[in-house]
């Protein structure tokens, strides 16, 4: 017969809120960020140069945990990103997101 496991909830709560977790999400987003940086277009060079990195609190679908997100903060990021107005749709941070994946 398999042991039984009770999960302590409010254990598991504060590890995902821990720094340890947060540093690693964060590592995590600057190798992403990295990745977009290196793959994006270059028109004027504000896009490429427009990627951050943000740790987050209040994460998930209950808003209980960390994370990190990598944004491009320029103005017309969600052109390069998706397209519109006659720019085809480059998938610069799907693509750096999904790289390296499982890796």
């Amino acid at each position: 017969m398999p042991p039984k496991v009770k999960i302590n909830r409010a254990g598991l709560r504060q590890l995902l809120n821990s720094s340890m977790v947060t540093a690693a999400l964060v590592a995590r987003a600057e190798e992403i960020k990295a990745v977009a940086e290196a793959t994006a277009p270059v028109n004027t060079g504000t896009y490429r140069t427009s990627f951050e990195v943000w740790a987050r609190r209040r994460m998930g679908v209950r808003k209980d945990r960390t994370g990190a997100v990598v944004i491009n903060v320029a103005r017309h990021a969600r052109f390069v990103e998706y397209g519109g107005d006659g720019t085809p749709a480059h998938h610069t941070l799907l693509r750096a997101a999904t790289s390296s994946r499982g890796t």
